[in-house]
């Protein structure tokens, strides 16, 4: 009986599993994501005609949302008859806690800092109000150094060891789904000549994020008892591209480093504070050092026009 029962649950699952993927596909074609629905002006609102004259993004965002909440039942499930099945990545926002609102209101802008102290710093250290560090790569060789064929080089030649966290790629849109991929570009689109591309991952070993952070060290301003764990965030692309909008779920506070190129950053408040804050969008200039807490603003970037972009990034607690 139990056999026949964790067939007929895996089966369940596997329909379930097929349906979302289409879902999440169909989503993306039409590039809605799980901050869409919070955009919609229903104000206008009174009756059904409202529902019937809906636009079928609407609709395809509903449907996940009642999806994602059937597998989460199915989980459950999962506790009485040994199945099991782990929702996408981009479905975590649905079932974050809702955000105090006290997080953004009266934050209308991002603070840039020049030469400051690690004592003044502090005031933004494990804020919600972004913030700009204009100076704080002088120094660094990876500012001199860091380039796509650095990293093609890198990767081909490096002796990793332990592997120390789960290692973590993104493509975005870029068709790219790894780092062979990446670095196995013909040299046009590796200069930006060919299809447009932006990827991000983190590193796996220690002796990785030692062999890079050679080329660049802890910002100075960080508060002396910041630490951070041995896992570093690398974002690398061209103009035009870049991440769409999201949250993280990431454990602690993060920096990172415009190393190349120039990024626009557009900051949404939470789907539940969006008539109490306001948006913000500012550019990060080459050089200069981004802290904000990705994990309560729901945040997008892309590639300014000129040069590729490349990014360095970590968290500390």
């Amino acid at each position: 009986m139990n056999t026949e029962r964790t067939k007929i649950c895996e089966k369940r699952i596997k329909l379930a599993e097929l349906k979302l993927s289409k879902i999440l596909h169909k989503i993306d074609t039409l590039k809605v994501d799980s901050y869409f629905i919070s955009r919609l002006d229903t104000s206008g609102c009174k009756t059904n005609n409202c529902i019937r004259g809906a636009n079928k993004k609407h609709i395809f965002v509903v449907i996940l949302v009642a999806l994602a909440f059937a597998c989460r039942w199915i989980y459950s499930e999962s506790l009485l008859t040994g199945c099991f099945v782990q929702l996408p990545y981009d479905t975590k926002s649905l079932f974050r806690s809702p955000e105090d609102c006290s997080m953004c209101v009266g934050v209308t802008d991002v603070i840039r800092l020049t030469n400051t102290s690690a004592e003044e710093f502090e005031l933004y250290a494990y804020s919600t109000q972004p913030v700009i560090v204009t100076d704080a790569t002088d120094n660094w060789k990876a500012v001199e150094h860091f380039n796509f064929h650095f990293f093609a080089n890198f990767y081909r030649s490096v002796k990793l060891g332990r592997r120390i966290n789960e290692c973590f790629y993104f493509s975005y849109k870029s068709g790219l789904m790894s780092l062979d991929d990446v670095f196995s570009m013909d040299e046009a689109r590796a200069n930006l000549s060919g299809d447009p591309w932006y990827v991000g991952w983190s590193t796996c070993y220690e002796e990785e994020t030692r062999a890079l952070r050679q080329y660049y060290a802890r910002p100075y301003f960080l508060p002396p008892s910041a630490e951070s764990d041995m896992l570093d965030w690398i974002f690398m692309g061209g103009p035009g591209q870049g991440a769409h909008m999201h949250v993280d779920s990431v454990r602690h506070m993060s920096w990172q480093a415009q190393i190349r190129g120039r990024k626009q950053w557009q900051l949404a408040p939470p789907p539940e504070c969006l008539y109490s804050c306001r948006w913000i969008s500012f550019t990060v200039e080459p050089g200069e050092i981004l802290v904000v807490d990705t994990n309560r603003w729901y945040h997008q970037t892309s590639v300014l026009p000129g040069d590729m972009s490349i990014t360095i990034g970590a968290e500390y607690d």
